[in-house]
């Protein structure tokens, strides 16, 4: 079952703090559309303090870390048991956030990301 609304807009807008007005809107917008249909959605951070949002569903899962400052936002999306994933960047300029393209990515980053949040929030899987 998909993440409550409501749940996904709090966390969103905790994952937006410190942004300006209008990017941390258009943060929030870009993390309700594109995690909308993930059933568990968490707000994780590196050794640095830098924070990331991760979504799974029973298909695969989702990465973005941004801090809303440059131009795009870039999501990551995955298939379990894919050694592949697709990034796809968003323009943070336009209130509509549109697509300016995608490609091939490798699950590193969501990876390492990962493996720090499953010690704060048990195991998570590929």
């Amino acid at each position: 079952m998909p993440i409550d609304s409501d749940a996904l807009a709090s966390l969103a807008g905790d994952y937006a703090k410190g942004m300006t007005s209008i990017r941390g809107r258009r943060v929030q917008r870009l993390l309700r559309r594109e995690f909308a249909g993930a059933e568990q959605v968490r707000l994780v951070r590196d050794e640095s303090g830098t924070a990331a949002v991760l979504g799974f569903s029973p298909g695969g899962g989702a990465f973005c870390c941004t801090d809303g400052r440059g131009g795009h936002a870039s999501v990551v999306r995955w298939r379990h048991g894919s050694t592949e994933a697709l990034e796809s960047r968003y323009d943070l300029l336009k209130d509509s956030l549109p697509l300016l393209g995608s490609h091939a990515a490798t699950l590193e980053g969501p990876r390492r990301w990962a493996r720090g949040a499953e010690s704060e929030n048990g195991a998570i899987a590929f």
